[in-house]
Order: structure tokens, then sequence, then C-alpha cells
């Protein structure tokens, strides 16, 4: 057989070296270098560690996907900070108030789930609230409510969750109030003053959430009442509300929550 000329045998030499090079640098890439084991383990376990957070007096899921508007380096939050109840006089209704703390980056509309519980641990009533204004970061709001069936009570099961953020142009609408109570029972003497930040009148009727605390500062119920007139735009509302439920005997102080929207 004819040998190959010699130029084409130097060809063919130089075009090998210069694949055989190039598959060497492909190799030395760092990108196509698959990740050690132990560092995607740690990863997952600090976002599961995140998705999730509890304490002793309330469940709380976090997102994983936190909602525009929030910080999403730290999950949004609704932290029960207290709660009371007192059964009445009759033995037939219960005052249950609860103070919730937005442990969040951002403003939140929180809501509260409270369950009665009997001494064996079974549910007897359960009431869902939420807040149609928002708490902003760091600030607390007051859920009270009223349980016509449960009797038995022994002890309040309390879960929370933290609602929706506002996006980050939109001005959140936030409703302050301040209330006076004078006597207890079903009709007690309730003097409150409320404001708004919103250029807008909040709607009426808003539903104002009441907690009772005794002298010593203890929650031993709280209820709800409603608005009969617009709080006005840079204005103050003043007003003596009829509240739904009962206030205890040793109420002498209350803390209110306006869940409101703008018209």
């Amino acid at each position: 057989m004819t040998s190959p000329h010699p130029r084409i045998a130097t060809s063919a030499t130089l075009f090998c070296a210069a694949l055989l090079a190039l598959a060497g640098c492909a190799s030395d890439n760092p990108a196509d270098k698959a990740l050690p084991t132990s560092a995607s383990s740690s990863q997952l376990s600090t976002r599961t560690a995140a998705a999730t957070t509890s304490n002793s007096q309330s469940a709380t899921t976090t997102p994983s996907t936190a909602p525009r508007g929030a910080d999403r380096s730290t999950p949004i939050s609704a932290e029960v900070v207290e709660s009371g109840w007192t059964l009445s006089e009759s033995g037939t209704q219960v005052s249950y108030g609860v103070r919730v703390r937005n442990t969040g980056p951002a403003a939140s509309q929180p809501s509260v789930t409270v369950t009665a519980i009997d001494a064996n641990g079974s549910p007897l009533e359960t009431s869902q609230s939420g807040l149609g204004s928002y708490v902003a970061a760091g600030a607390d709001s007051y859920i009270g409510g009223t349980f016509i069936d449960s009797a038995d009570i022994a002890e309040l099961e309390i879960t929370t969750d933290p609602g929706q953020t506002p996006n980050r142009s939109q001005q959140p609408v936030v409703v302050t109030g301040e209330a006076t109570i004078g006597g207890y029972g079903y009709s007690p003497r309730i003097a409150l003053t409320a404001q708004s930040n919103s250029s807008e009148p909040v709607d009426s009727p808003a539903r104002i959430y009441m907690v009772f605390r005794d002298d010593s500062g203890t929650i031993v119920g709280g209820t709800f009442a409603y608005t009969q007139s617009a709080i006005p735009a840079d204005g103050t509302l003043r007003e003596a509300p009829f509240i739904t439920g009962f206030a205890p005997a040793d109420s002498t102080s209350v803390e209110v929550t306006i869940a409101a929207s703008t018209m």
C-alpha cells in the first residue's frame, strides 16, 4: 500500500492534538463539576428550618415564597403574645381575648383562629377572625370574641396566619383606636376614639375588636362591636359603641383594634 504524503500525515497529527487540548480544557471547567453532597444537604436543611416556625401558643406556617412587598430574607409571621378568657356567671358564654404581634418585616393583615377546648382535649367551639386593615411590623393587634356553647371550656387553642402584605407601591391603611370602659356585663359604657392614615374615609360599619384587662393587667376576656359612622380622612371618630358579648366583672381597661377598609 502506498504511504500517505508526509504533509497530509503532519496535518492529521496536528488536528488530533488540537482536539485533545480542547477536551482537557473542558474537563477543567469548574461549572462542569458536581456540588459536594454535604453542601446540597446543608442548603436544604436551612430552607426547611426557615419555612416553618412555631411556639407554645401558636402554630404559624410561613409561605415558601414571600408576598410582594415583604423582605424575602425574613419570613412574615404573626405570634400570640398573650390571651385570656372568662366564663359568664350564668355558665353559658365565654368571653375571650387575644393579643397578636406582627413579628415580620412588613405590614400585614393577620388572622386568628381560636378554639375552646374541654378538660379531655376535645374541641367545643371555633371562631376565626381576620383584620381588614394592616398591622405595622412589630406592632400588636387585639382579637376578642364570645363563645356561646362552650360551658365546659378548660383552655384556649390559638393558631395564627400572618396574612397578606401590601405591594411595595401600596400605602397600607392603618387605623388606630383607644377606648375606656365603665361598668361590666352586657351593657358596659365604652368610649371610643379612632383615627386613620388614609386620605379617604374609612367605611362604616367597621368591626372593633376589644380585649378586656383587670387591675393587674391580665387579659380576662374580649368581644367586638361596630362603628356607627365612617372614620373621617385626617380626622377623629368619637363614638360609644354597643358590644355584642359581655365584659367580665373584673374588667377595668380595654384595648382595641379596628378592622377597617376604605370606601
